[in-house]
């Protein structure tokens, strides 16, 4: 099945903001990466929250590749 020109942006946008999302994760785990204070462990669980968030904009894109998700034309 063919996207239509606005899932197509949709999709794009989707999987750059989830690449968006991955690449802070992976700057704040490398920034925090020799630290060893209790805040790290806030921060660790703040970087899981970002690698969830991406995960699910990736499955929302998938969703949109097959489909079950389209963007329609703004009012």
């Amino acid at each position: 099945m063919s996207l239509t020109k606005p899932s197509q942006e949709l999709r794009r946008e989707l999987k750059a903001l989830g690449l968006d999302i991955e690449q802070a994760a992976d700057e704040v785990l490398r920034i925090t990466k020799d630290c060893r204070d209790v805040e790290v462990a806030a921060v660790l669980k703040l970087i899981a929250k970002l690698y969830e968030d991406a995960d699910r904009v990736a499955a929302l894109a998938d969703e949109v590749k097959a489909g079950r998700i389209v963007r329609g034309k703004a009012e």
